[in-house]
């Protein structure tokens, strides 16, 4: 039923349209063959308006169902050729039934109906306004009436008469040309120029009153604006009437020019209004996902707000795309890590030039870091007995690790379940050395700097480094601090009591290792478009995991190399001790190694954040990271608490043990370490751990040095 209303509302609004209403000599129930512009006619024009627009609905739902009757129908065929099972065509139909526009599309189809209706009703009001209606003029019908009056009255040459008629003629020639119905009162825009009568009736009078009124040079006037009326009677009497048509053109023209601008401005307005809804529901969101996109391409490490961007309302389709590139950034910067940042950005690169196409095996490149690797003790042990929970362990691990170390300057490169690859990144090579310091970072006094003749490349002086000590020193701190929270954390601690973990009844207690070297190593992908690792390659990590393997035998949490101890402030240097002087696989360089001592067989406070200052424990954690200066290794208290058995006098007797050990004098060695044994014998492991394996080591040999002894020993660990 409303649909054949709606067929009516068209049906109408088609035959308004002039040339179609003149060709078919419609005419409506006034009579007046559409031209009036009446209230009431304008107001059923709006309401047809109005019903179009629903039928304009109709036909797209109709557009729709006709559509999915085609695919239907293209499905069937494809079951007779066998192609599709009857199943498969079930699933689509369902599929094509439950789809339904996005949300974004309605809101969108809303708006612009809505604003296209309200345009349409604004000009169906107001195009009336600005446009001039007048009715067509009889010039040809005043004349004569005013001809046939003066022959019928005025046959007697009676000039006053005449010119009486005359001047009434020409006092109302506001109203020439209105119709007999008008309004007295409503001045005409048409005017009488000149009035001519042939054979001349010879007044004086009336030629005179004319020539006061009226002018004959109409050389000013414009040929289009004249018109000349001339009529004949039986008797031979002519009268001929000149009319101006000047005002009514330029008052046409006015309103011309006036529905002009009314159409200027309605156009203007609903592409405004047409491209801010473009603009605020999808362009908007669009142009604020390619921006974080290229945000994550230029700098794919940096944590962005992301919501300082921006954008749209309401939980649109394109704001949920938004929120997934969020996501996927921030895996993608998870997943890869500082290693991969070049992968993400060349990958996610939209500026001129940029691959299309997925590539993420990229050439290695050499750079500089600090490399610390760190290991769980009886991992394999743990991972027999606590089988599917395995997870929840290593991640409460990792956890503590990842934090802590991110929280002092460093980013985790690598997760191995039991071991974690943790990297202080100190620049690419070519960041550090270029034409201009090139002699100022490097040095050819030894073997760890100057040029390398076999591979071209330059080895970097890191000890010229300015600022590199303040890193150096925070890559231990963050390594102390994870030792410290592997032995406080609540959920750490609770697997002690956890009987499958225990031996003979002892409390289960975690133990890690820990292994820092500084030096160059080749980042870049390792793997296939199957499957990619963003990772270093190089000596130099081998040697982080060198030290931790060796922390082992010297039964200490942290053993670093010489080449990173020697990066750190004085007062780092200072709370660690020397250990050994010892060569390792693959060279023939003595090192010597340091650790740091700590005793973890003790409780440590919680941690809690500052009364009074109104800052949450996270807060003060991190500032204390940004704002560190080295009077932390003196007035930290969890560092302070690792160390509380590290006496002076303990490190000055150890020192002369370990001097008389590369000395050669093995007597004195033997007799001071192991009184440096007895000192710690409140130790983890009921003694010092260096002193022991020193210890052993001369045991082995009989407590004789060999004769070809030079002060530094092979580390048989890996």
């Amino acid at each position: 039923f409303f649909f054949f209303l709606d067929l009516i509302a068209l049906w109408s609004i088609i035959f308004e349209v002039e040339w179609l209403k003149n060709g078919t000599g419609m005419t409506f129930m006034d009579g007046s063959n559409g031209s009036q512009s009446n209230v009431s006619f304008r107001a059923g024009r709006v309401v047809r308006m109005i019903r179009l627009v629903r039928l304009v609905k109709l036909y797209k739902i109709t557009s729709q169902r006709r559509r999915e009757k085609k695919m239907l129908e293209d499905l069937k065929v494809l079951v007779e050729q066998g192609r599709m099972g009857a199943h498969e065509i079930e699933g689509h139909f369902h599929k094509m039934q439950h789809q339904k526009q996005s949300k974004v599309g309605n809101d969108l189809v809303d708006m612009i109906t809505r604003k296209v209706i309200i345009c349409v009703l604004s000009m169906l009001i107001l195009v009336p306004l600005c446009t001039l209606e007048q009715e067509t003029l009889h010039f040809d019908k005043t004349a004569t009436l005013f001809h046939d009056t003066l022959n019928r009255d005025f046959q007697t040459n009676n000039c006053d008469a005449l010119t009486t008629t005359v001047k009434d003629f020409l006092d109302i020639t506001t109203l020439i040309g209105v119709p007999a119905d008008a309004d007295d009162s409503v001045d005409s825009p048409y005017y009488v120029l000149g009035i001519a009568f042939d054979p001349d009736p010879g007044c004086s009078e009336t030629d005179a009153y004319l020539a006061r009124t009226l002018t004959e040079d109409f050389s000013e006037e414009r040929p289009e604006y004249l018109k000349e009326v001339i009529l004949k009677t039986q008797g031979g009497n002519q009268t001929t009437i000149t009319f101006s048509q000047r005002d009514a053109s330029q008052d046409g023209a006015y309103y011309s020019v006036l529905l002009t601008c009314f159409v200027i401005v309605i156009l203007i307005s609903m592409s405004i209004a047409f491209e801010n809804d473009a603009q605020q529901l999808v362009l908007s969101p669009i142009e604020q996902m390619m921006e974080m996109i290229n945000m994550v391409a230029d700098d794919p490490l940096e944590e962005f707000d992301f919501d300082n961007l921006g954008g749209t309302a309401g939980e649109y389709e394109l704001k949920v795309v938004s929120l997934a590139i969020q996501k996927i950034t921030t895996l993608l910067r998870i997943g890869f890590g500082v290693a991969g940042a070049e992968i993400i950005s060349k990958n996610m690169s939209t500026h001129d030039g940029a691959s299309s196409g997925l590539d993420p095996m990229i050439p290695g490149k050499r750079m500089y870091a600090i490399f610390g690797f760190c290991d769980i003790h009886e991992f394999d042990m743990c991972t027999e007995v606590l089988e599917d929970e395995i997870m929840n362990f290593v991640n409460n691990v990792a956890r503590i690790v990842h934090e802590q170390v991110t929280r002092w300057s460093g980013t985790c490169n690598k997760n191995l379940g039991n071991a974690f690859l943790m990297i202080w990144r100190i620049g690419d090579e070519d960041e550090l050395v270029d034409s201009n310091t090139r002699k100022r970072l490097t040095s050819s006094s030894n073997n760890n700097s100057g040029e390398d003749e076999k591979t071209g490349h330059v080895n970097v002086d890191l000890k010229r480094l300015p600022g590199l000590d303040t890193l150096s020193d925070k890559a231990l701190f963050g390594f102390l601090k994870v030792v410290v929270e592997i032995n406080r954390d609540p959920a750490v601690l609770a697997y002690r009591n956890d009987k499958r973990l225990q031996h003979g009844g002892q409390p289960f207690k975690l133990r890690m290792g820990f292994g820092l070297h500084a030096g160059w190593a080749i980042e870049g992908a390792v793997g296939s478009l199957q499957k990619v690792d963003a990772t270093y390659l190089s000596p130099h990590v081998n040697m982080s995991a060198r030290m931790e393997a060796a922390s082992r035998q010297f039964g200490v949490a942290i053993l670093m190399t010489e080449r990173f101890h020697e990066l750190m402030s004085t007062p780092a240097q200072e709370a660690c001790r020397r250990l050994d002087i010892v060569t390792v696989k693959g060279s023939a360089e003595p090192m010597p190694i340091y650790t740091y001592d700590t005793f973890q067989n003790q409780t440590f406070p919680e941690l809690m954040a500052p009364k009074g200052t109104g800052l949450s424990l996270i807060t003060v954690l991190k500032k204390q990271a940004e704002n560190y200066t080295v009077e932390e290794w003196n007035k930290d208290q969890d560092l302070q608490q690792l160390r509380i058995l590290a006496t002076a006098d303990f490190n000055k007797k150890f020192k002369e043990g370990i001097d008389a050990y590369l000395a050669s004098n093995w007597s004195k060695a033997r007799m001071v370490l192991e009184e440096c044994d007895k000192m710690m014998k409140d130790n983890d492991h009921g003694g010092d751990g260096p002193s022991r394996t020193i210890l052993n080591y001369m045991r082995n040999r009989a407590w004789i040095c060999p004769p070809d002894w030079q002060g530094f020993r092979p580390l048989t660990s890996k």
